[in-house]
């Protein structure tokens, strides 16, 4: 089910760059929040992280040259950081559950952050749930129904 969802996380998020000329946080986004999208807290917890890091590349932006590789490369150590804290710091346990507002993955956030410095953090989030429920419900017909298959 992993490959199947990043592979038609890669292909609809294709798709869409051509035909739209907007990303989804980057290619391999859409597959692997399809996988999360009955993870509400985990969403929450994403949304969080990539806007954090969002705001903290457009202020580093106001003082230095910021773009490109370098951009790139300062939103993915950040993401990659606020996300490892995230990991530890944001599980809170009720007496009923545990919320786990922790992001998806680690580069995942920086990612979203890096396109959303270039397109705009709303355009690319709506562009990032639009793909995600397409890539979910492919993968959901394409296992016939089953909403959670087993991975292996």
């Amino acid at each position: 089910m992993i490959e199947l969802s990043v592979t038609l996380g890669i292909i609809i998020s294709l798709f869409f760059i051509e035909k739209f000329g907007m990303a989804a946080g980057g290619i391999i986004i859409p597959g692997y929040v399809a996988l999360q999208l009955t993870s509400i807290d985990r969403l929450i917890g994403l949304i969080i992280i990539a806007f954090i890091t969002f705001l903290i590349i457009k202020l580093i932006s106001k003082f230095t040259f910021l773009f490109g590789r370098r951009q790139m490369v300062v939103a993915l150590l950040i993401g990659t950081i606020l996300s490892i804290v995230s990991h530890h710091f944001l599980i809170f346990n009720t007496p009923s559950s545990t919320v786990e507002l922790s992001a998806i993955g680690w580069v995942i956030p920086g990612l979203i952050a890096h396109w959303a410095v270039k397109q705009g953090f709303a355009k690319t989030m709506a562009m990032l749930a639009i793909t995600s429920v397409i890539v979910r419900l492919l993968v959901i017909i394409c296992f016939l129904g089953e909403t959670l298959p087993e991975l292996y």
